[in-house]
């Protein structure tokens, strides 16, 4: 037999109250003291019939009575076959995602995170499966689930705790989102395996149990547009850093607007952040340098180094608060390249009314190269100089047949070039290369003030415009074009990079792997053509442009860790090829590769071709890599890692995402029994019986009292009266 209420079977404790009541012998609570009785000890209260149980029938129907109330209101029932069995109940499935990105770098989180996945066993149960994976960018997984269940729980644990030791935070970037959405679709794959010819079975509950910090940083953009099962559950086990204070730096590109060409240098503070005073340091040669910064928190401040201090400047390092994993800012030296462009125009370099006076006056020299200017004479070939082919040419006006040869011999070999149509006979004598021709005959200059062009779309999106995406630069409605060609552009490669207020195209390129790369700009920059010499626009245009022909990296150019960076193709006669890691190691690459993706720590990665003398033998195998370093580029740890603050549980079930607990096989087993014994009880209802018992027997037991009661008076009576001559006796 069973009960619904145990608790109430306290209730039959009642029954020592009568029991006590006839016991316990009341006595007097007043005392009065006697002079005369003070030397007297007290005697014992002696036993008499009041201290003895009387009608010991009555007292234990009474008793009786009373149990089979408090049994009653137990509920009682015979469960008899009706049981559950561990099979009935399904267990559960559960996948731990430990997080390895870089933010988990921070001081005490990856201690915690080994006692939250200790947290995660402990509450495993008996016929539980569980697996160990990891994330970042990607997710892998450690310890595969074993659907054989061949081991033991504790087995399993140890298995797991095995696989974590294997593990330690990385400085790829965490991409929660994709995580808990591979790791979903992985355990809902499963369940719908386990749906044999739609046969209903008894399939585990799916748990997923996610170790991480919950930086604000992380990705969960995968979350947006994908439908979360409702089967699968998540239920976060987060790590808090004892220091909530975290900044980091990174390097800007100088603004279109900035007269010379220096980096700038970001601080951002963390939004919990207690400190508010840092510093930036850099050795400049063999001068270290240090900037102060006072950023509040949750906030960011920019500052502006000078040029000449951009060269050799490998690192920069900010202090002032406890967390280092991203403290440093690496960047590549930059070495100055001598580039020419060639110019084939009728001017003259010194007449300000003509297009290569600003031409040469807007190649300034930055950092990364320095600009040669050459106007080809007749007797000059476009092939000839010592410096290799120019980065650029610029067209202003037609040439003879031979020029055209060599055009097209640099255009095939992968030459740019820029042309100009100043006037209808260039549209002409290059319609070929621009791939485009008249629409109709070139109108008389404009110079009236009401008679002009403006640009009214530009693709900011294109590298040439996309200094000037900044609302703060992208206004071009200053610069009006007093004439230009209008042309109708016939060839689909050709694409349109600005266009004026007539929806005439203003700027266009026109790229064929065959044939090299063209720009045209359809009127000149020159006064008599065009305002554009004279704004402020002109000099970041055309810089930009030949940066862009030169194919030169930009001065602030980072990768972050995990990127793949493109290569240059090893040259003929170059054997193989490594690529030296911050770290020292390094990573054999084929001549004919193109692209490196193996960046998984931050630092200067250098890359150096060896040809097969200068390799060494293979006892030099692990010495020092000879030959000549072709290349050097910076990795860095992405800044999102920077932001530590937590993510709002909220802002995850936004997502539809199932946050919580799967219930455990011990407590639904629990909870199936207790539906099923009130089920039986129910059914049963011995209640109802147990308290008629209860009534009878209250009924017999007053009878019986009230019958014991006049026998006792007619036996007991204390007063008989006899008369016996007039006298009571």
């Amino acid at each position: 037999m069973s009960a619904l209420a145990w608790l109430f079977g306290l209730g039959a404790l009642a029954i020592a109250f009568p029991f006590l009541l006839h016991l316990i012998r009341q006595t007097p609570k007043g005392q009065t003291e006697f002079s005369s009785l003070i030397f007297l000890k007290p005697s014992p209260p002696s036993l008499t019939r009041r201290s003895r149980l009387e009608n010991i029938l009555l007292l234990l129907l009474r008793a009786l009575a009373i149990g089979l109330i408090a049994i009653a209101f137990m509920r009682p029932f015979f469960r008899g076959q009706n049981s559950l069995t561990e099979y009935e109940v399904a267990n559960r499935r559960v996948a731990i995602l430990i997080d390895t990105s870089a933010s988990m770098r921070r001081s005490g989180l990856w201690d915690q995170a080994e006692r939250q996945m200790e947290n995660v066993l402990a509450g495993l149960e008996k016929g539980d499966d569980v697996s160990l994976m990891a994330f970042d960018e990607n997710v892998r997984t450690v310890v595969d689930f074993n659907d054989q269940l061949n081991d033991s729980l504790s087995a399993r644990a140890d298995s797991i705790r095995k696989g974590f030791k294997t593990l330690e935070p990385g400085w790829h970037r965490s991409d929660l989102g994709n995580a808990m959405v591979t790791v979903a679709d992985n355990l809902d794959v499963w369940r719908d395996s386990q749906r044999v010819d739609g046969e209903k079975t008894t399939v585990a509950k799916l748990q997923m149990a996610v170790v991480s910090d919950l930086q604000k940083g992380s990705n969960l953009d995968s979350l947006q547009a994908y439908q979360w099962p409702a089967t699968v559950f998540v239920e976060f086990y987060s790590v808090v850093a004892k220091d909530p204070t975290n900044a980091t730096l990174q390097l800007l590109a100088a603004t279109s607007d900035e007269s010379d060409s220096g980096l700038r240098i970001r601080v951002r503070n963390s939004e919990e952040s207690v400190v508010d005073q840092f510093f930036v340091n850099w050795k400049n040669g063999t001068i270290s340098e240090s900037l102060p910064f006072f950023v509040p928190a949750g906030t960011s401040r920019v500052m502006q180094i000078a040029p000449e201090q951009n060269l050799n400047n490998q690192v920069f390092e900010l202090s002032g608060d406890s967390e280092i994993f991203d403290n440093a800012y690496f960047v590549a030296p930059v070495e100055q390249q001598m580039l020419r462009v060639d110019y084939l125009g009728t001017d003259t370099p010194d007449n300000p009314e003509e297009l290569q006076y600003y031409l040469r006056r807007s190649l300034i020299e930055t950092p990364s190269r320095k600009v040669v200017t050459r106007q080809l004479k007749a007797d000059d070939s476009l092939r000839g100089s010592g410096m290799g082919p120019a980065a650029l040419t610029v067209l202003t006006s037609p040439v003879g047949e031979v020029r055209r040869d060599e055009i097209d011999d640099y255009l095939k070999a992968g030459g740019t070039l820029f042309v100009i149509l100043s006037d209808a006979e260039t549209v002409n004598f290059t319609q070929d290369w621009i791939g485009g021709r008249l629409k109709a005959k070139s109108k008389a200059p404009r110079r009236s003030k009401d008679d002009y062009q403006m640009l009214a779309e530009i693709d900011f999106s294109s590298r040439l415009f996309q200094l000037f995406a900044n609302p703060r630069y992208n206004d071009f409605t200053n610069i009006r074009f007093w004439n230009h060609q209008a042309v109708e552009i016939v060839d689909p490669l050709a694409v349109v990079l600005a266009r004026f207020e007539n929806d005439d195209p203003a700027i266009w390129k026109l790229e064929n792997p065959d044939r090299g790369c063209v720009y045209v700009m359809a009127s000149g920059w020159n006064p008599r053509q065009s305002q554009l010499a004279l704004s402020t626009k002109f000099v970041p245009l055309i810089n930009g442009l030949v940066e862009i022909a030169a194919n030169l990296p930009e001065l602030d150019q980072s990768y972050t860790v995990g990127e793949t960076i493109s290569i240059p193709v090893a040259e003929n006669g170059l054997k193989d090829r490594e690529i030296v890691k911050p770290d020292g190691a390094r990573e054999v690459i084929s001549a004919d590769s193109a692209s490196f993706s193996q960046t998984d720590q931050p630092g200067i990665y250098r890359l150096i071709d060896n040809d097969k003398d200068s390799a060494g033998s293979e006892s030099e195998v692990n010495a020092e890599p000879r030959g000549k370093e072709e290349m050097l580029f910076a990795v860095n740890v992405n800044r999102s890692e920077s932001a530590t603050t937590a993510i709002p549980l909220e802002q995850i079930e936004m997502f539809s995402v199932n946050v919580g607990e799967q219930e455990t096989a011990a407590s639904e087993r629990a909870q199936m029994r207790s539906m099923l014994d009130r089920d039986i009880e129910d059914r049963q209802k011995i209640w109802k019986w147990l308290i008629v018992a209860a009534i009878l027997l209250l009924l017999f037991e007053t009878w019986l009292a009230a019958r014991t009661s006049s026998r006792s008076k007619l036996s007991n009576g204390e007063t008989v009266t006899v008369k016996t001559g007039g006298d009571l006796v």
